[in-house]
């Protein structure tokens, strides 16, 4: 699928043109989400229909992805439709439960679009767990990698596993209760957090040996084009909880991860916006990507509407870009007060909004062309 092989090349050179720079007003933009089919999805799928023993066979892990590349190049006229900075990208993930039981080595539970797994571990059964790279998730990690880099035709990006940041993996292995025991039981939380990077460390490597992929390339996720070898982590918790905790508990696993590859995308939420410039100091960190939550100022609104927010968010930007979702309607204000940082920013465009003029319009204010 050499077709589209220019305008890949454009946006790719325009990613690393973006990580390159550190000036206020570098902008990206992307115009809604969906347009290619997603790997997490189709993974989750094929894992609830079929019995874990039969969908993890080799065999029918090379089928289904031979299936999926299949799809996602045909994903590939709709994408290119639209000419914004989103890059075309598999991400190896079947459900937050299948990192959890990656880790532990117990069965997820599969709905058919996620996955999950709260094994609230003692911390005597904590003390036994190893990196085991016979676990059978990651062997689906690993046959899911070889796969894809077997059916690839230098056209799309691969994050090869999603992690939870450590201090989440943590949360996710312990339980609820490991919120209390950073107070109770602090030692404890450390060495776990510290554990839990050392393991992603160890799937990140285990995985380049087992199923290699080119050098020079990069990896990718969510249309976001990041060096080789970089990787990206669940961060919820570091919203969740104050500053002192956050330095304590997210801060040393999060940079150990984060600086023993190729540096980290950091997925949060919006509650979280208070500890932007936190996140953004971490060592390795390479982008801040928000989500909006209910209840809770939106990426956009807290530009626009919260003074003391806006320039926390804008001074965490330009040591680490940040990401999120903006509504078209408020754009003109928000290009305002962007360019004074470093954004990529995905416009939510109602139905049948012709998407040429709102990616004119943030790209006649960016330094990148």
């Amino acid at each position: 699928m050499r077709k589209y092989a220019p305008q890949l090349a454009r946006r790719m050179s325009l990613h690393r043109a973006f990580h390159a720079r550190r000036e206020p007003g570098d902008l990206l933009v992307y115009i809604n989400a969906g347009r290619s089919t997603d790997l997490n999805g189709f993974l989750c799928a094929r894992l609830h229909e079929r019995e874990p023993d039969v969908a993890l066979q080799p065999e029918a892990v090379e089928a289904a992805i031979r299936e999926y590349v299949n799809l996602l190049h045909g994903s590939f006229d709709h994408f290119y439709s639209i000419d914004d900075d989103r890059v075309p990208c598999a991400i190896v993930y079947w459900g937050i439960g299948g990192i959890t039981a990656a880790m532990v080595g117990r069965d997820p539970w599969h709905d058919g679009g996620s996955s999950w797994l709260e094994p609230n571990l003692a911390w005597s059964e904590i003390e036994g767990l190893s990196f085991d790279p016979a676990n059978k998730w990651i062997g689906l990690a690993r046959d899911v990698n070889r796969a894809l880099w077997k059916y690839w035709d230098e056209d799309f990006l691969v994050m090869p596993y999603v992690h939870r940041s450590p201090l989440d993996a943590a949360n996710g292995i312990r339980g609820t209760e490991l919120f209390a025991e950073m107070y109770e039981a602090p030692e404890r939380v450390q060495a776990l957090t510290d554990w839990c990077a050392d393991w992603s460390i160890a799937v990140e490597r285990h995985l380049k040996a087992q199923a290699p992929r080119p050098a020079g390339w990069g990896v990718g996720i969510w249309g976001v084009w990041l060096p080789d070898d970089a990787v990206f982590v669940n961060g919820d918790p570091v919203g969740l909880i104050g500053r002192t905790q956050a330095e304590t508990f997210d801060r040393p696993s999060t940079e150990k991860l984060f600086t023993q590859t190729g540096g980290g995308f950091y997925h949060n939420h919006t509650v979280g916006l208070h500890q932007a410039d936190l996140v953004s100091s971490y060592r390795g960190a390479l982008v801040q990507w928000y989500v909006d939550d209910p209840k809770q100022p939106s990426l956009a609104s807290a530009l626009l509407d919260h003074p003391k927010l806006r320039d926390t968010i804008l001074a965490a930007s330009l040591q680490c870009p940040i990401a999120g979702w903006v509504p078209c309607d408020r754009l003109d204000e928000l290009l305002n007060i962007v360019v004074e940082g470093r954004f990529m920013l995905t416009v939510a465009c109602p139905e049948g909004t012709r998407p040429d003029p709102i990616l004119q319009k943030v790209r006649s204010v960016s330094n990148l062309t």
